[in-house]
């Protein structure tokens, strides 16, 4: 998305490696949808706290799966 499009512009993101990724990111999710019902391998938590987004996955990602975690802190949910 263009800049002006985009949810964030300015974003802070962390990076956490978690053994529990699958349960951790399904509890993490506010509305019930598809990830109850998959075993997520990784997702994009916003922190309003610290106002910052938090990726999480396992302890071997690739680039595919980060890129798109990444892209969630920027434009927010574009899935379908």
């Amino acid at each position: 998305m263009p800049p002006d499009a985009r949810v964030m512009n300015h974003v802070k993101l962390t990076w956490e490696v978690r053994q529990d990724v699958s349960e951790y990111c399904r509890k993490s999710q506010s509305k019930v949808n598809r990830l109850q019902l998959m075993q997520p391998i990784a997702c994009a938590v916003w922190i309003k706290a610290t106002n910052e987004c938090k990726v999480i996955t396992g302890p071997n990602p690739n680039h595919l799966v980060l890129g798109h975690e990444v892209r969630h802190c920027f434009e927010g949910h574009f899935h379908p």
